[in-house]
Parts: structure tokens; sequence; C-alpha cells
């Protein structure tokens, strides 16, 4: 639910940005798949996974794609950072050092990989 939840806002987000073409990574594999294969099961993420289907035709190009957790450390150490917050945050234009570090990690990993 909170992975679903997640992408959800961020498409809401990309949205008040007015940013046309999109692509969202995500760590959970239900949810990505749920969402690009566009067909709804009961679930309890199905109300959310209709909504970002929806919102998704909003926008010239958006592709939803599946990450390993361990491909992504930024993204994790992003959420971890912004848990610890007591209200929303958003990053812009500079990300906070943490991110920063953790991206120049990932990339050495694509590096050398």
């Amino acid at each position: 639910m909170a992975e679903s939840l997640a992408c959800f806002q961020t498409v809401r987000y990309a949205k008040d940005l007015d940013f046309r073409r999109v692509i969202i990574e995500g760590d959970s594999l239900t949810v990505i798949k749920r969402i690009n294969e566009g067909v709804l099961v009961r679930s309890v993420i199905a109300p959310l996974i209709h909504d970002i289907c929806i919102a998704a035709m909003d926008f010239e190009n958006m592709f939803f794609s599946f990450a390993r957790r361990e491909a992504n450390k930024t993204a994790h150490v992003i959420a971890r950072d912004y848990c610890s917050q007591y209200v929303p945050c958003y990053w812009i234009e500079k990300a906070p050092t943490s991110a920063t570090l953790a991206a120049n990690l990932d990339r050495l990993k694509l590096v050398f990989t």
C-alpha cells in the first residue's frame, strides 16, 4: 500500500510541476506490474492503481519501471530522510547531501558492473 501511495503522489507531483515525459521507477514489482498491465484485480491497492493509471493519461509519455532496491540506494536514502521529517519536504533544484552521496555511489556501481 505504501509503495502504491508513493507512486500516486509522485504522479500528482509530476503533474503539478507540469512535466510531460516521466519515468517512474519503483522497487515494488507488484505495483509496477499492476500499473503496466492496467488490469484491476481485487486487492487493497486496486483503487490507487486505478487512480495512477487515470492520472498517467494526462502525460505525453509516462513509463513505470521496476528497479531492484539494490540498484537505487538513492531512492531509499531519500525515503528514509523524508520519513524523519515532520512536514512534507520537496527537493527541486538541490538534493540533500545524503542523497547526493548515495547517487554518486549508485553511479559508480553502474560503471563498475
